[in-house]
């Protein structure tokens, strides 16, 4: 997981709301889709996969690969709580249709309550890993309980294992600063400062087509580190 900065609401919304009687089912949901997808570097506002907006099946029909959901949960908001722009989130589909036990994010969460916020900056601050196993926690009894039991972020199964994808992205990571280390001083060496800072923008950076690397939360995190105890 990875703080997502919020810009401004789609202008369609904007201009649905001052409707009345505006209801949430009644907006343009493609455009909520397309500017959470842009806020968000097209991750998933938890596990931090990959998703597009849709793809097309073998049979040409459109599949939709993510879902909008709201962080407060929307069935105890209101019609205008729902129509919150900053209270929604784009996120995978979860392995939606699967056994219980095999489902993430969203489709896992249900319905209740969250602590851990990716809107809130300091929150997600409270979040570490192991960097062995690339397991997500938090010294937070509520935040881990999140991760862990809620939303299932540590869910490894026969079709993918979320803590591989992210061990998997850090060392991604650690194979280019070597290498970068070796090109600079010859041998393999210390990881200077600069070398460090230019990772780290990188990774907290989106590319030429607005999106984040896959998985880049547990990178930022152990960049954030190795640069505190400098």
């Amino acid at each position: 997981m990875r703080y997502i900065e919020k810009h401004a609401e789609p202008k369609s919304l904007t201009a649905y709301k001052k409707q009345p009687n505006a209801y949430y089912n009644g907006c343009n949901k493609e455009d909520i889709r397309k500017r959470l997808l842009e806020d968000q570097g097209y991750l998933c506002a938890y596990c931090m996969r990959r998703i597009p907006r849709e793809i097309t099946a073998k049979d040409g029909s459109v599949v939709k690969q993510m879902k909008i959901e709201h962080w407060f949960p929307e069935s105890q908001c209101t019609e205008q709580q729902k129509l919150d722009f900053h209270n929604m989130l784009g996120v995978c589909m979860g392995n939606d249709g699967h056994p219980y036990r095999e489902t993430t994010c969203d489709a896992h969460r249900g319905n209740k309550i969250l602590t851990v916020n990716p809107l809130d900056r300091d929150m997600v601050k409270k979040i570490r890993y192991n960097t062995h196993t690339g397991e997500i926690l938090s010294d937070n009894a509520q935040i881990n309980d999140d991760l862990n039991n809620t939303l299932n972020l540590n869910y490894e199964g026969r079709d993918f294992s979320l803590p591989l994808n992210r061990r998997n992205a850090l060392e991604a990571c650690l194979t280019k600063i070597r290498a970068a280390s070796r090109r600079k001083q010859g041998t393999q060496g210390d990881w200077r400062k600069p070398l460090l800072q230019k990772m780290l923008k990188a990774y907290e950076s989106k590319d030429a087509d607005g999106k984040y690397i896959e998985y880049s939360g547990i990178v930022i995190w152990y960049l954030r580190k190795k640069l505190e105890a400098r």
